[in-house]
């Protein structure tokens, strides 16, 4: 049976209608259409943070989610990717979008597929992808998609049918939303704990070998640390 993905859109514009939100729509669109192309089904939905602005400051304030902010931190945790857009202000994230990482429990993110999109005046704001926003969300273990996308002001021209077919942002949110069908459907952030493929078939046996592994061993190491070696080995003692 196919298998449904839950793609959750979060876009930080300040206003209605907003650039950021027309991206968002733009990439949720190109991750619906690819995973489709895989018959899987998908069930997408976009969460506005200046909703939640207020919200989020109490979050932050008293370290504590309050009832409105709940369903936020419930269908992120829920689901199976997020696509995630802010616009860049003073080269980085608008406040309200840091302050949705800052204000919710940053294990919410560990091993979830997340696609990143941001907005600005111009061009020369891309980078912000790569050196703000992308080692934020690299600090708090989420699966990134390998192309993020960016768009500027110029991007949302108003091209006609057959322009918009050769828009480079058209291909962008493409290429990306090809990337994050393929971490779904590769089971990237499957944390079911089934070990099932998309197939149907289980990893029995790389299970078995672990639990053979673990057997009068010590706990394994956080990742992160695969490679430590104790002092006292160092030194031959």
């Amino acid at each position: 049976m196919p298998r449904t993905y839950r793609v959750l859109t979060l876009t930080a514009g300040l206003s209605t209608p907003s650039s950021t939100r027309m991206l968002a729509d733009q990439l949720t669109a190109a991750a619906r259409t690819a995973l489709e192309a895989t018959g899987a089904g998908v069930e997408a939905s976009t969460i506005e943070l200046r909703e939640h602005a207020h919200d989020l400051t109490d979050a932050l304030l008293s370290h504590f989610p309050g009832e409105r902010l709940r369903p936020v931190v419930d269908a992120i945790r829920e689901a199976d990717a997020v696509i995630a857009v802010t616009p860049i202000f003073n080269v980085g994230p608008s406040g309200l979008f840091k302050l949705l990482i800052d204000a919710l429990d940053k294990d919410l993110w560990r091993g979830k597929p997340v696609l990143l999109g941001a907005t600005a005046g111009t061009a020369r704001h891309s980078l912000a992808l790569d050196f703000a926003i992308r080692p934020m969300f690299s600090y708090l273990r989420a699966e990134l998609v390998p192309t993020a996308v960016f768009a500027a002001s110029a991007d949302f021209g108003g091209a006609s049918a057959a322009e918009a077919s050769q828009d480079p942002l058209v291909e962008r949110a493409h290429r990306a939303g090809g990337e994050l069908a393929a971490m779904l459907s590769a089971g990237v952030g499957r944390a079911d704990g089934s070990g099932e493929t998309d197939d149907g078939s289980e990893g029995a046996d790389r299970d078995d070998d672990a639990d053979d592994a673990s057997v009068g061993t010590s706990p394994a190491l956080d990742a992160e640390f695969s490679d430590f070696v104790p002092m006292g080995r160092l030194l031959g003692h």
